[in-house]
């Protein structure tokens, strides 16, 4: 009988995501991603240096200390064919946003890269949004067309409700990625109604 997972029983939604500081300290030892780069990029201290550049700021999942994901948020810019927002009188066709840098989980970790878009979603809506003008999401989803089947991230930002910047761009994409946003519009009202509706005593 195979050995159990390290995270065999875990509840990702249940576990608070936390903000990767000088002081947190976590190894990635035993850290299996799918993707081999995104482990790379941990172990050489790629995510470090852009933090230490203030280019990104990166959040994880642990248990037990052991890493079980990771995501990294960056300012970017939303650039699309169409006017989006024309019904609410914005001609605009390129827009500030909140990037989804880096998300890599180990693939054990069932359920920990629900957690940390979910998260992310969550908080640039909550916090960042009503701080800065903000209402998009950005991700490059990656597109690998030298795996067989290619290997294509889309279809999972497309369950939290990720649109294609381009709905209309050919495959295999000329660059290693689809970029995809999502209009947090809808849920950054709902958080107003919820933070100004009376309570009960």
């Amino acid at each position: 009988m195979p050995p159990s997972s390290k995270f065999t029983g875990v509840d990702f939604s249940e576990l608070p995501v936390e903000h990767l500081t000088a002081n947190l300290t976590i190894s990635a030892q035993g850290f299996r991603c799918l993707r081999g780069e995104f482990v790379t990029y941990w172990r050489q201290g790629r995510i470090q240096r852009e933090i230490d550049a203030r280019i990104s700021q990166c959040w994880i999942l642990r248990h037990e200390n052991t890493l079980a994901g990771y995501i990294t948020l960056l300012a970017d810019k939303l650039v699309v064919d169409e006017t989006i927002l024309l019904d609410e009188g914005v001609q605009y066709r390129s827009f500030p946003a909140i990037k989804i840098g880096l998300l890599a989980v180990d693939r054990r970790a069932k359920g920990a890269g629900r957690r940390l878009v979910e998260w992310a979603v969550e908080y640039v809506a909550e916090e960042v949004s009503p701080t800065v003008g903000v209402r998009f999401m950005t991700v490059d989803a990656l597109y690998d067309s030298d795996t067989s089947p290619p290997y294509d991230a889309s279809g999972f930002y497309e369950k939290f409700g990720f649109q294609f910047a381009d709905p209309n761009e050919s495959l295999p994409p000329s660059v290693p990625y689809r970029t995809m946003y999502l209009d947090l519009k809808p849920l950054i009202d709902l958080l107003s109604i919820q933070d100004i509706e009376p309570t009960e005593n």
